[in-house]
């Protein structure tokens, strides 16, 4: 445990260590299959116990790269559309994006800031949002606001956790890990019942 600890420890203190963060949070906007915000939340944690980068120095990094990722999967939306490949032509993506589309319209900053906490909505809702007519001007406004909030919850989090656990930096970066999984948990449980009570009215 030792020997993982200290190489964790060696790589969240390496002068490249913000170039990979920015450039795993940049990707993370337009596929979500890279570990942005783990990364985020590691290097947070390992910060606040201590064995890393500064959270204040992580969050405005993340900030930035966040825009950046999110900014091209806004650009892809307005360029391609949302239905330009096969899985957003599937019956279920095709409902969450028209779902998507009718709300971004009436309320888009709230869609674009719930959104962050759910890894494949984020990607679909914010290529929606610029596949619509929301304006670029206001997208941005949008994106720094969402991106700030949904970025400044994790480095908290994770700041909190790698107080408490300073001397085991493995317990407290699981513990930061644990808790964003329940809190996308919890925001996707209840967009599910909302999408439901919304049909069983409808």
């Amino acid at each position: 445990m030792n020997v993982v600890t200290e190489v964790i420890v060696a790589l969240a203190l390496s002068p490249w260590v913000f170039a990979v963060l920015a450039a795993l949070l940049i990707i993370d906007g337009f596929f979500p299959l890279v570990p942005g915000e783990t990364t985020v939340v590691v290097l947070a944690t390992l910060g606040a116990a201590g064995h890393g980068p500064a959270p204040l120095a992580v969050l405005f990094v993340s900030i930035a790269a966040t825009m950046i990722g999110d900014g091209i999967a806004f650009s892809l939306g307005r360029r391609m559309g949302t239905t330009r490949w096969a899985w957003m032509r599937r019956p279920r993506a095709a409902r969450a994006l028209e779902w998507a589309a009718a709300h971004l319209q009436r309320r888009p900053g709230v869609i674009l800031a719930v959104a962050k906490f759910i890894p494949f909505a984020r990607v679909a809702i914010t290529m929606t949002a610029g596949a619509s007519s929301l304006q670029v001007w206001r997208y941005l406004i949008f994106s720094l606001v969402s991106a700030s909030l949904y970025t400044t919850y994790h480095v908290i989090v994770a700041t909190t956790s790698g107080t408490l656990f300073s001397n085991s930096p493995l317990i407290a970066v699981a513990v930061s890990i644990g808790f964003g999984l329940v809190t996308a948990g919890i925001v996707a449980a209840v967009r599910r019942l909302r999408r439901r009570r919304l049909r069983s009215v409808i």
